[in-house]
């Protein structure tokens, strides 16, 4: 009985770590995604940004942004949502040193070498909102 419950419960983990972001923000945010409208649930489960969507359309898609700015433009109060993405940035690395060797008191020199990879912030994303709709968005090419 219990390894039945046992393999239940990791087969329930498994699907569940299967799951994609858009999926997880959905399932963590049931009430958000029970009042948006019909066509907006839509274009959410679809992950189609169009203008028109709501802030909590948005938020489900893509996420909390990592910036938020608003200005005016022709006198109207608007809103941004900036994305950050991450780039790799390949660069040597080498590193070396002494090191006791099998405990004998002989010191050996050492190199270690080869590509490193770091990842550095780039522009992603963003979107426009004015009275909480969107009204444009830019997303970066691959």
């Amino acid at each position: 009985m219990k390894t039945n419950q046992l393999f239940a419960f990791a087969l329930a983990l498994l699907m569940t770590s299967c799951a994609t972001p858009l999926e997880r923000r959905i399932s963590r945010n049931p009430a958000i995604f029970a009042k948006l409208p019909d066509a907006e649930k839509a274009s959410v489960q679809r992950g189609e940004m169009r203008e028109g969507l709501s802030k909590d359309a948005v938020f489900l898609m893509w996420g909390r942004p990592s910036g938020i700015s608003s200005g005016k433009r022709e006198g109207r109060s608007y809103e941004r949502w900036n994305y950050t993405d991450y780039a790799p940035f390949y660069r040597p690395a080498f590193y070396g040193g002494v090191g006791l060797y099998g405990g004998c008191g002989i010191y050996d020199p050492f190199i270690f070498g080869g590509p490193a990879v770091d990842y550095i912030p780039v522009q992603g994303a963003s979107v426009e909102f004015l009275n909480n709709k969107v009204t444009g968005f830019l997303v970066p090419r691959r």
